[in-house]
């Protein structure tokens, strides 16, 4: 058997791997599996942004805090002074309508501010009750989660045996092979998932171009390595074997 044809039992050998390995991962355990990793992230991810945010609201909170506190300071001040002027006869009905007019402003920020204040708050206990909820939809997706792994875990062991045996049967071919050629192999194995095709009625199986006669030719020294010249797969003559 020339060389050419033992990688194509290698190719055919290294597919069924691949059959059999995709199949495993393709299960509906497995894909659920997949599905409820995925979920765990997405919820991993909202739990950080949740907190996240309600780390900036309670600073955002705090910061407006104080300046409520400031300008209820200086609101009592203002209102001091208008106490002060109204005792005052000397003051002026203009001097007093500006003062007033400056308590209304100093009013109007206070209740802007105290507004957004019971918003912030209101966000943070809406955001908090979020976060119980996602850790209650977590836990149960923990759970079912865990429970599908065991079942692929199950699946795994039980394909294990047909899997290695593939395995060895690649291994095992791949050792009669010329390291060169497995490496060329492998590097047409990059650009086309099967490296070797077979010439049929003179064409590359692989891309289906027309193979030149002096291409034919070469296979009867049933040794040389051919190459398809358009697709650059390994050609392996019609019958390998024989």
């Amino acid at each position: 058997m020339t060389q050419t044809e033992i990688l194509w039992k290698y190719q055919e050998s290294e597919m069924e791997l691949d059959r059999l390995q995709k199949e495993l991962e393709s299960t509906p355990e497995r894909q659920k599996l997949r599905k409820l990793r995925r979920i765990l992230q997405e919820q991993t991810e909202k739990l950080e942004a949740h907190r996240n945010g309600i780390k900036e609201k309670e600073a955002e909170l705090e910061n407006g805090m104080q300046k409520l506190e400031a300008l209820l300071k200086e609101y009592d001040l203002e209102q001091d002074d208008l106490n002060i002027m109204m005792e005052d006869e000397e003051c002026t009905a203009e001097e007093l309508t500006e003062s007033r007019r400056s308590m209304e402003k100093l009013l109007e920020k206070v209740n802007a501010l105290r507004k957004s204040l019971t918003e912030c708050q209101s966000w943070i206990a809406k955001t908090a009750e979020a976060i119980k909820e996602t850790y209650a939809k977590g836990a149960k997706t923990k759970r079912d989660y865990e429970a599908a792994k065991a079942v692929v875990e199950t699946e795994k062991m039980e394909h294990k045996p047909i899997i290695d045996k593939a395995q060895r049967e690649v291994d095992m071919i791949a050792a009669q092979l010329s390291p060169d050629l497995l490496k060329r192999y492998k590097t047409i194995k990059k650009k086309h998932p099967n490296p070797v095709a077979r010439v049929t009625d003179n064409r590359c199986s692989g891309c289906g171009m027309s193979l030149p006669m002096n291409t034919i030719k070469k296979f009867s020294t049933g040794t040389a390595i051919i190459e398809c010249e358009n697709c650059a797969r390994i050609l392996c003559c019609e019958k390998p074997g024989e």
